[in-house]
């Protein structure tokens, strides 16, 4: 009888301190959902998953491949973007713009407040995720009213940038490239919700990417590589379930460079 009791007492012990760790781990997850939503724990099981499942060639392979990006030609197509993003710096804060033109850059209102603005080319890798390259010096500052949008004017053009989506009844997949957490060209993936909001309104509404830091302006591309839209925040960030991206369309982009003479 002692030895059974005993028994039972060391089980309840082990029951206790696996639920106490299950907790621990819970709770540490919830707050990973908040300060670096890339790395909960059921989303570096999914990685290691894939990774397992596709081993990669390269460092930009691992970082595709453990995103689960659903479109063909990905690392052509994340090149393309990578290509046309650049990184903006505002005093103490770093966000994204994305070429539209030749010297046109499109991107957040909020990324560019600040009393000193300036912009960095990308390096595009062969077989890793871009860098920081060279500067590129600012001719104007265009700003949208009422909206959070703005466009950078360069002195100079340069060679790539990304073509204005028109048509919205394709594919729902989505690309996300910026900087979260200064994770320079991080690429993230992500689906278009509410589909039929973009024909009526200046936003286009996105889910399963975690819109972050660093994050702001950056390009928002179909898998045929268009851009459609550029990152401007999170909606309803406090709910794991609820919350989703909010962008400004290209629709819109498109109209206010033509209102501002730019586009």
């Amino acid at each position: 009888m002692n030895y059974f009791n005993q028994n039972q007492k060391n089980k309840q012990s082990i029951t206790i301190a696996l639920l106490i760790v299950f907790g621990l781990l819970l709770a540490h997850n919830q707050k990973l959902t908040m300060s670096d939503p890339e790395n909960t724990y059921p989303k570096r099981i999914k990685r290691t998953f894939r990774l397992w499942l596709n081993p990669p060639g390269n460092k930009l392979e691992e970082h595709l491949i453990g995103k689960g990006v659903a479109c063909e030609n990905s690392e052509q197509l994340y090149k393309a973007v990578a290509g046309a993003t650049v990184v903006i710096k505002t005093d103490n804060a770093i966000g994204a713009g994305v070429f539209i033109g030749p010297r046109i850059i499109a991107t957040a209102e909020h990324v560019v407040d600040g009393k000193t603005v300036s912009v960095t080319l990308p390096d595009v890798k062969e077989s890793s995720l871009a860098e920081p390259g060279a500067s590129i010096e600012i001719e104007a500052i265009h700003r949208a009213r009422g909206l959070d949008l703005a466009f950078i004017v360069t002195k100079t053009p340069y060679s790539s940038w990304l073509e204005l989506e028109t048509n919205f009844d394709g594919d729902t997949n989505l690309l996300v490239v910026g900087h979260p957490k200064r994770k320079y060209y991080s690429l993230q993936k992500a689906r278009i919700k509410k589909k039929d909001m973009i024909s009526s309104s200046d936003y286009v509404v996105f889910k399963d990417n975690e819109v972050f830091f660093g994050n702001s302006g950056g390009a928002i591309v179909g898998c045929e590589g268009r851009l459609i839209g550029v990152v401007s925040m999170m909606s309803n960030y406090q709910n794991t379930r609820l919350k989703q991206g909010v962008g400004i369309n290209s629709r819109t982009i498109a109209k206010y460079a033509k209102n501002l003479g730019i586009g």
